[in-house]
């Protein structure tokens, strides 16, 4: 892992410019993404969402899934191996210029470390990219602020500074159901994943998130199908079943029940 510390002096030091930040899903398979003729044109952290992907900069392989953040520098080449679930990540460029103007040095550097798969993290990484999209300075503001407060918890480890009960089951589970939301996950489910009973297995998830397992889940997939109606042009019924709803109607009464308007209402408002 990149050095704490020394990343975090040439952030401080240097004048940085966020180039992108992009929400993808990718399908499983194989991608060559960037070769010695065609290098990567810039740096960039991955955060994975759901899914396992092999990157693989320069000849060095990571094991990017959540949890797991992956830098790649500028120049570099860039194989990719997506698992059979899928892969969706979060992509940030960026630029950072040293004193003097040359680039810093973590620019041209690969490197990884570990990070909570929790949903801080995720209402971090979609407000960034919406920052991202909107245009103006004020936007542009709020996207570098957005991206150091997100370096910062990364650096300083407090994503990873809870007690050791805190990251046994609950988190487990939590990021299992970041990775699987998309399915159709009942209690049962998620407790034999653990092999605990449904009773114990609530007790330790809500100890570790105030929330029952399935109201948790469901948090998660309307957050997900908000950015989605913000972002996307897709239909009601392909978001419902985007985020675990093969029934549009159903999920249409329960984002109404959790946001307070129908999907529809919550798209139009946001001029959709």
């Amino acid at each position: 892992m990149e050095e704490a510390n020394e990343l975090a002096r040439q952030f401080a030091d240097g004048v940085l410019t966020v180039t992108g930040v992009y929400m993808t899903s990718l399908q499983p398979g194989n991608y060559n993404g960037h070769t010695k003729e065609r290098p990567t044109s810039s740096a960039g952290f991955v955060f994975a969402l759901r899914g396992k992907a092999e990157f693989v900069f320069n000849g060095t392989a990571y094991d990017v899934r959540p949890g797991i953040v992956v830098h790649g520098g500028k120049g570099m080449t860039l194989e990719l191996a997506v698992g059979d679930e899928g892969f969706d990540y979060v992509l940030i460029h960026y630029e950072l210029a040293a004193p003097g103007g040359n680039p810093a040095p973590c620019t041209i550097r690969h490197f990884g470390w570990r990070a909570a798969a929790d949903e801080a993290l995720t209402d971090k990484l979609i407000a960034l990219h919406l920052a991202a999209l909107r245009p103006g300075p004020i936007q542009h503001l709020r996207t570098k602020e957005l991206f150091y407060a997100l370096l910062f918890d990364l650096l300083t480890g407090s994503s990873q500074g809870r007690d050791q009960g805190g990251t046994g089951i609950a988190e487990q589970a939590t990021a299992y159901i970041h990775g699987h939301f998309q399915e159709p996950l009942t209690l049962e489910q998620l407790a034999s994943v653990y092999g605990l009973g449904v009773k114990r297995f609530s007790y330790l998830f809500h100890k570790y998130t105030g929330l029952c397992p399935i109201d948790y889940l469901i948090q998660y997939r309307m957050k997900w199908a908000k950015h989605l109606l913000v972002t996307g042009v897709s239909s009601i019924g392909d978001i419902a079943a985007g985020v675990g709803y093969a029934d549009a109607h159903y999920f249409s009464r329960l984002f109404k029940k959790h946001v307070g308007v129908t999907p529809t209402e919550f798209r139009a408002r946001r001029g959709q």
